[in-house]
C-alpha cells in the first residue's frame, strides 16, 4: 500500500510538473485555451496528490493506534495483516 501510494504521489508530481511547463509555454504562445485547459488539469492533479497526503496522514495514525493497542497487550492480528 505505502509503495503504491509513494508510485501514484510521484507520477502525479510528474504530471503536475509537466502541466506547469505546458501552461507556460501556452502563455507565451497566448494560446489561452490550451492554457486553461491545462489549468484544469493541474487542479486534478492537484486534488490528487491531496486525497493522497490525507491518505498518508490516515495511514500514519492507524499505523499509531496499532501500535497503542499492541502495547496495550491487545492482539490485531487482522490489522497487522492488512497494513503489512
Amino acid at each position: 500500500m505505502q509503495d503504491t501510494l509513494f508510485l501514484q504521489e510521484a507520477d502525479l508530481l510528474q504530471k503536475a510538473s509537466r502541466c506547469i511547463e505546458y501552461i507556460q509555454e501556452s502563455l507565451q504562445n497566448r494560446d489561452y485555451e490550451t492554457a486553461k485547459i491545462e489549468m484544469l488539469e493541474f487542479r486534478f492533479l492537484l486534488d490528487e496528490l491531496q486525497a493522497i497526503e490525507q491518505k498518508k496522514l490516515r495511514r500514519a495514525q492507524l499505523f499509531e493506534i496499532v501500535d497503542d493497542m499492541k502495547k496495550r497487550g491487545i492482539q490485531i492480528d487482522f490489522v497487522s495483516r492488512m497494513l503489512g
